[in-house]
């Protein structure tokens, strides 16, 4: 009964993992943006760089909870 609710909360815990890598890839695209004096350059770059982060916890999570069922 408590590795169903550990699952659930790996899965709830996507749900705050997508944001904030894509939040924390903004930011530090943002910050590079601002240090090199480009304008969203980096910031979109450091948005796809989230994204894909996002997609690979995503699939990590996803592999860990259907390894144990």
């Amino acid at each position: 009964m408590a590795t169903k609710y550990r699952e659930y909360g790996d899965l709830l815990a996507l749900g705050i993992m997508f944001p904030a890598c894509i939040a924390i890839g903004y930011g530090l695209g943002w910050l590079v943006d601002g240090w090199t004096g480009n304008r969203n350059t980096f910031s979109f770059i450091g948005i796809l760089f989230g994204i894909a982060a996002a997609f690979i916890n995503l699939f990590r999570v996803v592999k860990k909870v259907d390894g144990k069922q």
